[in-house]
């Protein structure tokens, strides 16, 4: 059914349809807490260029890498990011997290701690033996984040917009680019999410940089979820400012491709 509904999207503008419905295309409805930290204007100009418009954000100064919970929690965070910066692949990890801040995430240093917030437990083991490294969460729910495996291998999961992805033989094209679909993974994620998880972070760069779909799809996931209000709780209290900002700066160095959700709805698969 999903597969039907892409392809139906994306016949219809590459006939020359305007496609724009809350289901399908549009993001920016209704009103947000988001409009009081970033203008409509400022968000739809986002919408048809994520990483250009992301660019002046990422640029503007030194990232703030403030903690919440006083000195104890200043402390905690600390010696997380020296945990995780101490791993043999966290140049890999800070490229994956970095790229997607750039592509994905909606003026990454005006909204950090606000809209989003990144968790930094190198040590938290989950079932199977999983470690989870890193979590970038936006409201309530984990939209990014990196797993390290039994045996070592890093694999990352990221969140995207399932009407937005290649329109036909989807899973084989993921495949090609190192993905594979989960689905929603959770209840709140809502009826038109689907995880990709992919076999590397090396992989997820490459497919950021490569596809434009893929890219769209993960970034029009992350302003929905965005306007859905701010991070709070322990989500908010568990933002790690020293290595979000690490990410910040290194994402203005990113180079990735400007186009935006209406060009690649109507552009071939890649």
């Amino acid at each position: 059914m999903r597969a039907a509904e892409r392809e139906l999207i994306y016949d219809l503008c590459r006939n020359g349809f305007t496609c724009f419905n809350r289901e399908h295309s549009a993001v920016i409805y209704g009103t947000s807490v988001l409009d009081e930290l970033v203008s409509v204007e400022e968000q739809k100009a986002w919408f048809n260029s994520p990483a250009e418009a992301n660019l002046a954000d990422l640029r503007s100064g030194e990232a703030d890498r403030s903690v919440l919970g006083g000195k104890s929690a200043e402390v905690r965070s600390k010696v997380r990011f020296e945990e995780l910066s101490s791993h043999p692949e966290f140049g890999s990890i800070l490229e994956a997290l970095a790229t997607y801040l750039h592509g994905c995430v909606l003026f990454p240093r005006r909204t950090q701690g606000q809209f989003w917030s990144l968790s930094c437990l190198p040590s938290l083991r989950m079932g199977g033996g999983v470690k989870r490294l890193v979590t970038l969460n936006m409201g309530m729910l984990e939209v990014f984040y990196l797993n390290e495996l039994p045996g070592g291998r890093l694999e990352l999961g990221v969140a995207t917009d399932s009407t937005v992805l290649l329109a036909r033989m989807t899973w084989w094209a993921l495949k090609h680019r190192g993905a594979s679909m989960a689905g929603p993974v959770h209840k709140s994620s809502g009826p038109n999410a689907e995880y990709l998880i992919f076999r590397s972070p090396t992989a997820f760069v490459k497919a950021m940089k490569k596809s434009d779909k893929i890219r769209s799809a993960a970034a029009r996931y992350s302003l929905d979820r965005t306007r859905r209000g701010r991070v709070s709780g322990r989500y908010a209290d568990a933002h790690n400012g020293l290595l979000a900002g690490a990410a910040i700066d290194r994402a203005a160095g990113i180079g990735l491709p400007t186009v935006g959700l209406r060009d690649a709805l109507g552009a071939d698969d890649e």
